[in-house]
């Protein structure tokens, strides 16, 4: 037996994303023994397993004497998990417990969940035995829930003990804890994604990709004919396609044409009358020059933290299950890791294909005064940058000077100090992911903490310019799958889009829009909005030629389902509330308030279910003092 015992694990072998199991832990005391104050510690593979709840405790008297309960434990309380102790000493006793973990390299490595059994009252000795169900269902639980996210191999339970009481905790190697495995489930769903932005008459692909219960690709192909069709006369399409084993539930079907102009969506279902219908995103059929492109940059591999999957398998995922135009591989410190810093560029090399799915160069810059990601132009391979300063913004922005990057604040309401700014290398700003939102102060999709000064609403205030795009964050190893709390306890939003508007799906094409901020956010919803002060698009000056030339404010929004209502923010405050119904709107407002130079315009966007999109912002300069400036 090791020094330190021995741990194992049932059941074990492979089990469904999100099913739910009764686990037992019998871990047996080796070597040394335990004394009390000693303790056992089960990390759960990652933070998206079911919290594990210890039976809540009424009072103790005497140590081992409950008040005359016959295991001091309230019964009225949920709970999902007991212990047991197999010992000599009838005095002796565990006191369970269960704790949320953020990133502990010793304990865990990453964010987990924690189960923690300590000796009370005695030691224990060699061949004691501490047993613990994880899904105990006496109390009425039906089972702890497993991961929903389909896993790599990085994710397994992972097992401590403190034999001495002192907090210094050694692993106990167990092969049986490595053995579980957690895959994803059949073919429930497909996610249907068609261009946003299409010229009438002229053909276009719809991708049609399988997906299980919980957005993971599926583990089990769906076979079989899919009738497609569209929620409104005026579009051609082909009846049905087949769906083979070989294509791994996934295909593109070509050649769709919708001839008159107007919104449309394209619905998929089995054509042998089984399962559910999908819905695409909308559609709009338009003579408009520029086309509109969904993206994530904010996507994270197992080279930053607890995330999951290599790059290639996150690029793989957010082309042909998320569906996405663009992505980024951005992890933390990513520049300084020369084996992921290698791969990392590889895979954004490899997947790229210029009108069909986009990748941008990437890495996070993780530092104390603010996080930021930094997006290249270009994809050339590089060394790891030994060169660049740690944990040093302006170090960073002296470094990316005259280069061609971007560079993208995030958790803005968390870390960013905006003293630290570069007007040009930062022309955009995350104004949501799966953290929330940081653009607003009181901001419905935010309930955590804020950081004095931080937030883009100061930034704005402070006279910065900020476009706004969405991003993912969720370490899930899975760009655009927009899913709530699949990580993280204290990440319960969904995975937002960059929502990019320009002339064609190349790399400079992204890019340069995104330099020019004609772009939005939304919160992982596919809403297709315009917004215009003066004809001025969102991004981009107004220029007037006095204080008192009226505004007029314009919006357009094709939702993903039941609008709910809009607010045009101007200088962070309400200029106007408006309520909408359908699932398209058109706002026109004028704003006839005296202007000064610097005044800023911003649409935001609400649907019933929740579903958010914010424009980026419009600037108001007055002509008078802009050619004083120089600056036309």
């Amino acid at each position: 037996m090791d020094t330190h015992g021995a741990i194992t694990l049932s059941p074990t072998g492979v089990l469904q994303a999100g099913s739910r199991h009764t686990f037992t832990f019998v871990y047996t005391v080796g070597d040394c023994g335990m004394r009390e104050g000693g303790s056992l510690r089960i990390s759960t593979p990652n933070d998206d397993w079911e919290m594990p709840v210890a039976p809540m405790h009424r009072y103790f008297e005497g140590g081992h004497e409950r008040g005359g309960y016959d295991n001091g434990y309230c019964s009225y309380a949920p709970r999902n998990l007991d212990v047991s102790l197999a010992c000599a000493d009838p005095d002796t006793w565990i006191d369970l417990a269960a704790q949320e973990c953020a990133v502990t390299p010793k304990l865990a490595g990453g964010w987990a969940r924690h189960i923690v059994a300590t000796v009370m009252a005695g030691d224990l000795v060699k061949g004691d035995r501490i047993t613990i169900l994880y899904g105990d269902p006496e109390w009425g639980a039906d089972g702890a829930r497993v991961q929903r996210v389909a896993p790599t191999a990085k994710d397994h339970f992972r097992a401590f003990v403190d034999v001495a009481g002192a907090r210094d905790f050694i692993e106990i190697p167990s092969d049986a804890l490595r053995e579980l495995r957690v895959a994803s489930g059949p073919t429930t769903q497909f996610n249907v994604v068609a261009p946003a932005i299409v010229r009438p008459g002229e053909p276009f692909a719809v991708r049609i990709s399988g997906m299980d219960a919980f957005r993971n690709a599926p583990s089990e192909p769906f076979e079989g004919d899919l009738r497609v069709g569209s929620d409104r006369h005026g579009v051609a399409l082909p009846g049905t396609v087949p769906l083979v084993a070989e294509t791994g539930s996934r295909t593109d079907v070509p050649d769709i044409r919708i001839l008159a102009e107007g919104r449309r969506q394209i619905l998929v279902e089995p054509a042998d009358g089984t399962g559910t219908r999908s819905v695409s995103n909308p559609v709009w059929c338009t003579n408009r020059p520029l086309n509109l492109y969904f993206g994530d940059l904010h996507c994270q591999s197992k080279y930053h933290s607890d995330s999951l999957g290599t790059p290639a398998e996150g690029y793989a995922y957010g082309r042909d299950v998320a569906g996405l135009d663009f992505m980024g591989i951005t992890d933390s410190a990513g520049c300084f890791k020369p084996d992921g810093w290698l791969e990392t560029q590889e895979a954004a090399r490899d997947f790229h294909e210029p009108g069909r799915f986009v990748t941008l160069k990437g890495f996070e810059y993780g530092a104390s005064l603010g996080h930021r990601n930094v997006i290249y132009r270009d994809a050339v391979i590089e060394p790891v940058l030994d060169a660049l300063p740690r944990n040093d913004p302006e170090g960073l922005f002296d470094y990316f000077r005259g280069q061609d990057v971007i560079i993208i604040p995030h958790h803005t309401k968390v870390w960013t100090e905006w003293r630290f700014h570069d007007p040009v290398l930062e022309p955009i700003a995350e104004a949501y992911s799966c953290w929330g939102s940081g653009v607003e102060e009181h901001d419905p999709l935010w309930h955590k903490s804020i950081k004095p000064g931080a937030g883009l609403f100061r930034a704005l205030d402070q006279g910065l310019r900020f476009g706004f795009i969405g991003s993912g964050d969720s370490h899930s190893g899975m760009p655009g799958r927009s899913y709530p709390a699949d990580r993280q306890w204290c990440v319960d939003a969904k995975s937002g889009f960059a929502c990019v508007y320009a002339p064609e799906l190349t790399r400079e094409g992204i890019f340069d829009a995104l330099r020019e901020r004609r772009c939005y956010a939304t919160t992982g919803a596919r809403m297709i909005l315009e917004f215009d002060v003066n004809d001025a698009v969102m991004g981009a000056d107004t220029l007037l030629e006095s204080p008192t030339q009226p505004r007029r404010i314009r919006m357009h929004v094709i939702g993903t389902g039941e609008l709910d209502y809009l607010r045009i923010v101007k200088n962070n405050e309400t200029l106007v509330r408006h309520e909408l119904s359908g699932d398209e709107a058109f706002f026109e407002y004028t704003d006839t308030t005296p202007a000064q130079n610097g005044d800023f315009t911003y649409v935001r966007v609400v649907q019933k279910d929740g579903n958010t999109a914010w424009s980026s912002p419009v600037w108001s300069r007055l002509q008078r003092q802009a050619c004083s400036q120089g600056s036309g």
